[in-house]
């Protein structure tokens, strides 16, 4: 196991994080293994040609075809790959979250997000502690910029400090789990504060796992992937069965592992029973779409 040689984050940074739910590192990863982690990238996009349906490394648009293929979703990248696990498992990523969760780290699972151009989906309102709650809130994402991230190829979009307040049900009035927030409970927020995560590749931003996000769908001519990694402390203790598949999730980074599991008090809505797995949080929205 690998420990943080040096420190990547000021005080004022960490204590924005704390305060505001998310945190931007520009540029954190050099442009020659963001060159490399793209090419790696078309690679899975080619080999998906042969592919007709979602499976357990593709989650595939509608639009997808052979000529023409189209994903949403590299699941578990870390598995696949051995640079993204290297972004994953021994990347300065892991130094940044060292300084906002402890000395003590797990690893929870990865994806690839992929919004073609002109044809990437949105992705709609919703908090991630609704698919995956933890026994207490030390739980966060990465996302790892391949390309430039602007509002026209649809950056990822936050709602500061709303990681404060309550984990919304991600039910329909139908009861289904759709993975994302509701239409009125979104009325209640005040989104004007929203801030817009526009950065060059090879930035990183993280997110609180109770924070309030979203994402536009691309309009632009180019693509915009993000890579993303999640983490835990590691006496934070998953309340729901592993839907990743992956032998990674889990996984002790750093540190030591926790005697006792470390508890947040207040009552956590929890979602369906996803051990078996599930495609992405595209499909589940798209029940949003039809009634």
């Amino acid at each position: 196991m690998t420990t943080a040689t040096q420190r990547y984050l000021t005080d004022e940074q960490v204590a924005a994080y704390h305060r505001d739910g998310y945190l931007a590192v520009p540029r954190l990863i050099d442009a020659d293994r963001i060159a490399e982690l793209r090419r790696v990238t078309d690679a899975f996009l080619e080999r998906s040609r042969a592919t007709s349906r979602s499976d357990a490394i593709f989650d595939l648009d509608p639009r997808h075809t052979a000529a023409a293929p189209v994903l949403r979703r590299i699941k578990n990248p870390a598995d696949n790959a051995p640079l993204y696990r290297w972004v994953a498992f021994e990347s300065p990523i892991l130094d940044v979250v060292s300084e906002l969760l402890g000395e003590s780290i797990r690893f929870h699972h990865s994806k690839l997000n992929l919004k073609g151009s002109h044809l990437g989906a949105p992705v709609e309102v919703h908090q991630d502690a609704a698919f995956y709650p933890h026994s207490n809130d030390d739980v966060l994402a990465v996302g790892l910029l391949l390309d430039d991230a602007t509002a026209e190829n649809g950056a990822m979009s936050v709602l500061p400090g709303s990681h404060l307040g309550p984990i919304h049900t991600h039910f329909d009035a139908q009861g289904r789990f759709v993975g994302c927030m509701r239409d009125e409970d979104i009325a209640r927020l005040d989104r004007r504060g929203a801030v817009l995560l526009a950065l060059p590749a090879g930035s990183i931003h993280v997110h609180h796992y109770r924070l309030v996000h979203w994402s536009a769908p691309n309009t632009s001519p180019g693509d915009r992937r993000l890579l993303i990694n999640s983490y835990t402390a590691a006496d934070a203790v998953s309340l729901v069965p592993d839907s990743t598949r992956s032998p990674l999730h889990g996984t002790l980074i750093r540190g030591t592992w926790p005697a006792v599991a470390r508890r947040t008090n207040g009552d956590m809505p929890m979602p369906p029973d996803f051990s078996q797995g599930y495609t992405s949080i595209y499909e589940l929205q798209q029940e949003t779409l039809r009634g």
